[in-house]
């Protein structure tokens, strides 16, 4: 499972940028709406038509909402809520919260305040079939600041995943009905309201901009594929690569596939490191770069796809991902990271070296790790100025190791020989490669505006 949480990141405080339409193979987007009340730590007062305008104090208070909101990323894929919804979901990064009634809390330095929720969220299709409306059960701490020590059961919390229990982290698997937990059928300190599901319509027929990708995209005759794996088990050491990883397996595996197809490997860097000032030596990072000349749309195009294994954390030590992770972001066609999403810090622009997009260039961002639905969309819809230029694909759910490959070999396929499918295709042949595994509730956003279809291809 590619999973760190070594990064928090809030989901969002608003509509950041213009809602895009959705389509994915096995899962839709849906709205979400509900009403809750949340215990929150807070000295003085609180001004309800303060906290309900933008600015600093609706910020300060927003942010212990959250910290509430943020236990439906857990709720949703739950044994238990699976158990008796039937199907997983994931919590987007879309909402917003319009805050209706300031209470006394259990203390003098404690309010409750009652609030209305509305946001996407991605489900399994399934959870829908005939009905476009159901209600969905939810799950919430009534005050996020206390919950974790109540789940606590002889040093460990006992209402999360066993690997992933500090106080930091367990929001992610966070079950209050899990067997074990002390908050099992807990009405006090669990909230159990029922909110609202509305399927929001799917995208049909849609192409990414084959034009353009196999045109002069910005890089004359050269369609650019940019293929990042990050190593899935812990680092132990930026010297001396671990060839056991999942992610070393995926490479290799890559690796022969492209060979198969004819291409051809024209560089080659193993086991290096790079460094800030330049230098290089030693470390655990792979580069190899092939190429091969295919026939796309009447023209012969370069396709040249760079495959890299890389220490992908945030707070790693080693610049050498960055230092090729931002030169593609800048100019490659499309971008694909399969490895820890970290929840959104290892690819988060805001803590990365400065990325220069260029708003003109089409591109097609694919995000193959856990649960990237919830933190790569808006954040480089907004670096692009929107979707005019900029498809991005994201998983809902949490991916694993064992399909990294099949993954990336099936969403690629069809850009090695240079054919046109559509997305409704490249995304039934991504959701058949994950195998026993089942669907990782992954989708693409941004396609609604693309104008590129067969009968029109300019």
């Amino acid at each position: 499972m590619r999973f760190t949480l070594t990064f928090t990141l809030t989901l969002g405080l608003a509509l950041a940028h213009d809602a895009q339409a959705y389509y994915g193979k096995s899962s839709t987007e849906a709205r979400l709406t509900y009403s809750a009340s949340v215990e929150i730590e807070h000295e003085g007062t609180i001004d309800l038509a303060v906290i309900n305008r933008r600015g600093r104090a609706r910020n300060a208070v927003f942010a212990k909402v959250d910290a509430q909101i943020q236990h439906l990323m857990g709720t949703f894929q739950s044994e238990s809520f699976v158990e008796d919804f039937g199907y997983p979901g994931v919590l987007g990064e879309r909402y917003v919260v319009s805050f209706k009634r300031v209470r006394s809390g259990s203390s003098s330095s404690r309010k409750i305040l009652d609030y209305d929720f509305r946001g996407t969220v991605v489900f399994h299709k399934n959870a829908f079939r005939s009905r476009a409306v159901r209600n969905v059960p939810l799950k919430l701490p009534a005050a996020p600041d206390r919950i974790y020590d109540l789940g606590m059961v002889r040093g460990r919390n006992a209402c999360t995943d066993e690997h992933y229990d500090t106080e930091g982290d367990f929001w992610y698997f966070w079950d209050p009905d899990k067997s074990g937990c002390p908050l099992r059928d807990d009405d006090e300190n669990v909230l159990r309201v029922s909110g609202r599901l509305e399927r929001l319509p799917n995208t049909r027929t849609t192409y990414p901009e084959y034009g353009r990708l196999y045109g002069d995209n910005g890089n004359g005759d050269a369609f650019e594929i940019a293929v990042f794996y990050g190593y899935l088990e812990d680092i132990e050491s930026l010297r001396f690569p671990n060839r056991r990883d999942d992610g070393f397996q995926a490479l290799k595996d890559t690796g022969r596939v492209l060979e198969d197809r004819g291409y051809e490997l024209k560089g080659k860097l193993d086991a290096f490191r790079e460094y800030a000032n330049g230098g290089r030596g030693r470390g655990i990072n792979y580069l190899w770069n092939y190429e091969k000349a295919v026939r796309a749309l009447g023209r012969d195009v370069a396709v040249k796809v760079k495959l890299m294994l890389a220490d992908t954390s945030i707070s790693s030590d080693d610049v050498t991902f960055h230092n090729h992770l931002v030169p593609a972001l800048e100019g490659a066609d499309v971008v694909i990271y399969d490895g820890h999403s970290g929840l959104g810090g290892n690819l988060d622009l805001g803590s990365l070296p400065d990325v220069d997009f260029d708003p003109a260039k089409y591109q097609l961002l694919f995000f193959n790790g856990c649960s990237s639905y919830p933190y790569f969309n808006g954040m480089f819809f907004n670096a692009k100025d929107g979707s005019r230029n900029l498809d991005v694909v994201t998983s809902g759910l949490p991916t694993y190791g064992d399909t990294a490959a099949a993954n990336i070999v099936a969403f690629i396929q069809g850009f090695l020989g240079g054919e046109t499918e559509t997305y409704q295709t490249i995304l039934g042949r991504l959701e058949r490669s994950n195998g026993e595994n089942g669907t990782y509730l992954t989708g693409v956003n941004g396609d609604e505006d693309n104008a590129w279809t067969p009968r029109r291809p300019r």
